[in-house]
């Protein structure tokens, strides 16, 4: 009887000591996430793009643009534009001009036709992958 206690106990310690160890290294991952730990992508790794490469990403599923010699990926922020779909003529595209005066290439006013606030440009910054290849 004495001896299945013990076992009983013994395999109870190890479990809880499985257990904390598991939420430990949960917690420990979120902390590191949080911290900016490096992302396990090749995207991220990668700093520089070519206009080819952003090029091919031209679509509202896939969308990436260039705003003064930097790359910024734009997908998961097309549906929260304050604009709406107009960010769309950005993908793929150098939308310096666009994103500057809300002009296009050919001149036509878009949106109110003045530059973006510093806002956006804030929100912009949190979505940059890194500079245009020379």
């Amino acid at each position: 009887m004495k001896k299945n206690t013990v076992a009983f106990s013994a395999v109870t310690l190890l479990l809880l000591v499985l257990i904390g160890f598991g939420i430990w290294m949960m917690i420990s991952q979120q902390n590191n996430q949080s911290q900016g730990a490096p992302q396990d992508t090749t995207v991220k790794q990668k700093k520089t793009f070519t206009i080819d490469e952003v090029a091919s990403h031209n679509s509202r599923t896939d969308c990436w643009t260039i705003i003064s010699g930097q790359v910024y990926e734009l997908t998961d922020f097309i549906n929260r534009h304050p604009g709406g779909d107009e960010v769309l003529r950005a993908c793929g595209t150098d939308a310096t001009t666009l994103f500057t005066s809300r002009t296009t290439k050919d001149g036509q006013s878009i949106g109110s036709g003045t530059p973006h606030s510093q806002a956006a440009q804030e929100q912009l910054d949190q979505l940059k992958l890194g500079t245009l290849a020379k």
